[in-house]
């Protein structure tokens, strides 16, 4: 079986999320998919947080022992020759694997060294992942050569859609690189998890003993915010406009709370420490709705929020399984597919 190699042309470009995508594309089919990691640049004490996340989305998982390998920033090519050599010897676990290229703060150019070095030390073939913002098919034309299957370019803004299908793909068929999918940027990629909320606000979650699985719940994620004040409409019609949403509510409002919890919320936030009454705990168990309780006014806990976009990670099985739809819905892997048959 082949070994699919995922590099970035930038950082935050996105291979964590098209490698899980793909390897929750491909599970789903019925594909055997291992998703592991070479290299991690940086400390060798720190588990790399994207190998960690492969083992939790994926329980039975098994990378070959001891990877990722920890090189420092600045490698020289004599110590990235030494690990391809020992790449070379490695025997990688039966079906499909899925190498998800270097990330950290290194530059491009380094990270592109170390991307072919280790695609040819695999014998892989490459999907390279462009961000639409920084997309610049010159600076990777010559260095994966013949490996390079195509580029999936990501997060195309609505109104840099049409730029996409023409100036952008023209330019990358123009150096010789199939584009095999143009993905929308997408809201729910962004979002932080109730629990990302919760550190943030340095919230107390009052229900969490009522709450079947915590983990689950606190792992929802929050597409909008709403604020729980005064309005004409009912509440329900006001909080019905937005799904999967927090609500910012003052503790002392049961009447808007209550309005909340009818609707798609996943997660409610309840200011100037004023604990909820009793029957607002029992619906909120009900619906298994985490209350997150905090000492701060509803205005200065809103702005604590401008900033919980820092928060937002890819480490989330919802996010895998969205952009798993947003790789079927918008990317021709049929070389994919192909090779992974093989």
């Amino acid at each position: 079986m082949p070994t699919i190699y995922i590099a970035g042309a930038s950082s935050g470009a996105g291979t964590t999320a098209v490698t899980t995508g793909i390897a929750t594309l491909l599970a789903k089919k019925g594909v055997a998919v291992t998703l592991t990691k070479a290299i991690q640049v940086g400390s060798s004490t720190n588990l790399d947080a994207d190998a960690a996340f492969h083992n939790t989305l994926f329980p039975t998982n098994a990378p070959p022992a001891g990877w990722p390998v920890a090189i420092e920033r600045g490698a020289n090519a004599t110590v990235l020759d030494g690990i391809a050599k020992n790449l070379k010897e490695v025997t990688l676990p039966a079906g499909l694997t899925l190498v998800e290229g270097v990330s950290g703060d290194i530059s491009d150019s380094e990270r592109h060294t170390i991307d072919a070095t280790l695609a040819e030390a695999l014998d892989a073939r490459v999907i390279l992942v462009s961000s639409y913002a920084a997309a610049s098919p010159a600076q990777v034309a010559q260095v994966f050569g013949n490996r390079l299957i195509g580029t999936i370019v990501n997060s195309v803004p609505d109104h840099g859609k049409h730029v996409a299908e023409t100036v952008l793909v023209a330019a990358f068929q123009a150096q010789g690189i199939q584009v095999l999918g143009l993905l929308p940027e997408n809201r729910r990629m962004l979002a932080p998890t109730v629990a990302d909320l919760t550190e943030h606000l340095d919230a107390d979650v009052i229900n969490r003993n009522g709450l079947t699985s915590p983990d689950t719940q606190l792992g929802e994620l929050v597409e909008h915010f709403m604020l729980g004040g005064l309005f004409l409409d009912k509440g329900a019609y006001v909080f019905g406009r937005r799904e999967n949403k927090a609500v910012i509510v003052r503790g002392d409002r049961p009447d808007l709370q209550m309005a909340a919890l009818d609707t798609s919320t996943v997660c409610l936030i309840l200011t100037n420490n004023k604990p909820p009454v009793q029957y607002i705990t029992h619906h909120a168990q009900l619906r298994q709705v985490p209350m997150l309780a905090v000492s701060t006014p509803t205005m200065e806990t809103m702005e604590k929020l401008h900033s919980i976009g820092d928060r937002a990670s890819v480490h989330s099985a919802h996010k895998s399984q969205c952009f798993a739809e947003l790789l079927e819905a918008h990317c021709d892997l049929e070389s994919l597919t192909a090779l992974a048959a093989i």
